[in-house]
């Protein structure tokens, strides 16, 4: 039986406070993320969990650490099997 690991919550609020200190606005940073400004939206109100290719996207974008930001979404039991490449399943929220 697999259990559900859901991320950390309010991790959108620390996305926004970088986000704004960057001085951009959501649909810039979902432009430099490749994804919509509806998805950033729902990001930023901790409704759709971000994938660690997203992750990525957004340490690049706000211009901090990729592991800075993933501690923020991701508890570290997750962090550690994605880090011994586990196949970890990415489904888009809803």
């Amino acid at each position: 039986m697999s259990e559900t690991i859901s991320p950390l919550e309010n991790y959108g609020e620390r996305i926004r406070t970088l986000r704004e200190r960057q001085e951009i606005n959501q649909e810039q940073l979902a432009e430099l993320t490749e994804t919509t400004p509806e998805m950033m939206e729902r990001i930023e109100q901790s409704i759709a969990h971000p994938s660690f290719s997203m992750i990525e996207r957004l340490a690049k974008a706000l211009n901090v650490p990729y592991e800075h930001l993933v501690r923020h979404i991701w508890p570290a039991q997750i962090i550690r099997l994605h880090e011994a490449g586990a196949k970890i399943i990415d489904l888009p929220s809803s």
